[in-house]
């Protein structure tokens, strides 16, 4: 028998955070004794497993669960690249409005070529991506049982910001160069984004694309962390809940008009 939602989730928070906050504690603690500095190989090894606490609780859960039987399934559970073309251009959109209003606004750079961005895509779906077989994989869909898409998508926000929180008593990583509130709000916006990417497309695949199409252009684009990122972010959560309730209206009246 499958657990419920409230067997889920908590199951899956748990496997989580341990595999990151142990992995990345480890890390931390050698750190005080001038050992595992980030950027030395083992350091590194277990910031990338660490980071990818969320993936890897997921598969094992999954597996648990019955909803998979091995990585073969697994992965064509997850990686699904047939789409429709219009949420491929949701994402392009999504992407434009962060890293254009600020670039009008004055309030960014661009330090590299572009083609440097869609290069390195593939290394940030390792690095960053895949946490979304976990985030809007399953902590999201699940907390959707529960309560409906703004408070979910809040409690799933809270919660990923909460998980990075050793970071910043890692010297080297892009946290500790930044304020943790500063970070929060922007994971809220990444989580409105996010949430209605799945919501609307129903693919983790996309989640993950996008979410290393962020890492992989924060590198392109050097945005001065000041108001205009504020702006930015509320601006993302307004369109991302506009996006869902036009879907929402659109389902709704697709449902009521007879088959024929």
């Amino acid at each position: 028998m499958k657990p419920d939602t409230k067997s889920r989730i908590p199951q899956f928070l748990l496997w989580t955070f341990a595999i990151t906050w142990i992995c990345w504690g480890t890390v931390v603690i050698a750190n005080r004794f001038g050992q595992l500095q980030y950027g030395t190989p083992i350091a590194m090894i277990l910031f990338l497993i660490g980071g990818n606490g969320a993936p890897i609780a997921s598969y094992f859960l999954l597996k648990r669960w019955g909803e998979i039987d091995g990585f073969k399934s697994f992965m064509k559970k997850i990686f699904q690249f047939k789409t429709d073309w219009k949420h491929y251009a949701l994402i392009l959109g999504f992407l434009a409005l962060h890293f254009l209003i600020p670039l009008a606004m004055g309030a960014s750079n661009q330090t590299m070529a572009l083609y440097m961005g869609v290069a390195y895509i593939p290394v940030n779906i390792i690095g960053g991506g895949l946490e979304e077989i976990g985030w809007r994989g399953i902590l999201q869909p699940e907390l959707e049982k529960k309560i409906s898409f703004v408070p979910a998508t809040v409690v799933v926000a809270l919660i990923w910001a909460v998980w990075h929180l050793p970071l910043w008593a890692i010297i080297g990583t892009y946290q500790s160069t930044i304020g943790f509130f500063l970070f929060t709000v922007s994971v809220f916006g990444f989580s409105f984004v996010l949430a209605a990417i799945r919501k609307v497309t129903g693919s983790v695949f996309l989640c993950i694309l996008f979410h290393a199409s962020i890492n992989s252009f924060m590198g392109v684009f050097m945005l001065d962390q000041n108001i205009s990122t504020i702006l930015t972010i509320v601006m993302e959560i307004g369109v991302s809940i506009g996006v869902i309730t036009w879907w929402s209206k659109r389902k709704k009246k697709q449902e009521l008009q007879p088959n024929r």
